[in-house]
Formats: C-alpha cells, sequence, structure tokens
C-alpha cells in the first residue's frame, strides 16, 4: 500500500507501523508529519526519526531531538527511547 504525507495528512492515526516502515524511506514521508499525525512505536522512532548525529542548531535539528518527539508521542516514554539508543 503506497502512502504519501498528504494521505497521512487525511487519516491521522491510521496506519500500521508495518505500512509506515514500508513507506517512509520509498515515498520520502515527512517526519514532522509522522509525528504529529500518526501513533508511532519507540523503535519507528529511535529507526527512522531521532538522529543524534544533528550538529548545530539549524531550524530542522529540532525534529530529532528527545523532547520533540515526546511532544506528539505522549504514549512513549524518556525511558523507553533511552533504553533503546544505549542498548
Amino acid at each position: 500500500m503506497k502512502v504519501t504525507n498528504t494521505d497521512l495528512l487525511n487519516n491521522r492515526y491510521k496506519y500500521s507501523i508495518d505500512i509506515l516502515e514500508q513507506n517512509i524511506v520509498e515515498n520520502h514521508l515527512d517526519e514532522k508529519i509522522l509525528l504529529a499525525t500518526q501513533t508511532l512505536t519507540p523503535e519507528f522512532c529511535v529507526k527512522y526519526i531521532l538522529d543524534l548525529d544533528i550538529e548545530g542548531g539549524g531550524e530542522e535539528s529540532y525534529i530529532f531531538d528527545i523532547c520533540y518527539i515526546l511532544s506528539f508521542q505522549k504514549h512513549i516514554t524518556e525511558k523507553e527511547l533511552m533504553d533503546l539508543i544505549f542498548t
């Protein structure tokens, strides 16, 4: 199933992690839109959204911050993300 950013915006909380994983790279899904419109797992966030290597304070760097992810994915805890990062 092909999913676009427009599909994400029009169908909040609809898509499974499997479908999102199939589409994130191939269809260039926007991380901001994913965070704001879909229920993601801690594993998905660490694998596809969190980027600890971002340097500088550019406009895009905040997207990948743990606090930013947690602000949209309220069901995820900081401990869950940290455990995945450091294991």
